[in-house]
């Protein structure tokens, strides 16, 4: 064997042993930056919940106030705008 043998192996021993320690704390900082994540998704939904909410209360206080007390007058007589077939090219 040669006489180099034995110390490339602890030195190959060395490096797997810290290859896997430093998995393992990429592991944990991982799962803790996972954690935060879902933490903020989490609140992030309660916000849009509480805007939504008050996004309905203020629909429904519109909903409840009488048009006429804002000026809003119910038109005489309604008419739509009729369409009119956009003019095309055909090949005769």
């Amino acid at each position: 064997m040669p006489k180099l043998t034995v110390p490339v192996l602890g030195y190959v021993a060395c490096a797997l042993v810290a290859t896997y320690l430093v998995l393992i704390v990429v592991t944990v900082s991982m799962a803790a930056w996972q954690t935060n994540l879902a933490m903020e998704v989490h609140e992030t939904e309660a916000d849009i919940a509480r805007l939504e909410a008050r996004y309905y209360d203020m629909v429904a206080q519109i909903d409840q106030t009488n048009p006429a007390s804002l000026g809003l007058t119910k038109p005489g007589r309604v008419m739509y705008a009729s369409t009119q077939t956009a003019p095309s090219v055909t090949l005769r």
